[in-house]
C-alpha cells in the first residue's frame, strides 16, 4: 500500500469567472472543501488506511492572470489535507 496526501482548497469550490471578474462563495467553499476531505478519510480508512488530516492556514492561491482571459486575482485560504498511510 502506497502513502497517499491530497489537498482540499476552497478556492476549488465554488469559484466562478463571471466576464471579467469572479464570484465565490467562501463559507460555502470551505464547508464544501471540509466535507470532501472528511469523505476522502472515510473512504481510506475503510480501505484500511491510516489517515491524519490537518489544515494549513494563509495559503496563497491565485486565479487568472497572463494568457487566461481573466485578472489575476489572489486569495489567502485555508487549505485542508489528508495524509494516508
Amino acid at each position: 500500500m502506497n502513502g497517499i496526501q491530497k489537498s482540499f482548497s476552497p478556492i476549488d469550490y465554488t469559484f466562478e469567472w463571471d466576464g471579467d471578474w469572479y464570484r465565490w462563495d467562501r463559507e460555502e467553499a470551505i464547508r464544501q472543501a471540509k466535507a470532501a476531505r472528511t469523505a476522502e478519510a472515510r473512504r481510506l480508512r475503510a480501505a484500511g488506511y491510516q489517515v491524519r488530516a490537518f489544515s494549513m492556514p494563509d495559503q496563497l492561491v491565485r486565479r487568472g492572470g497572463i494568457g487566461s482571459g481573466h485578472p489575476d486575482v489572489e486569495f489567502y485560504v485555508t487549505a485542508y489535507y489528508l495524509n494516508a498511510f
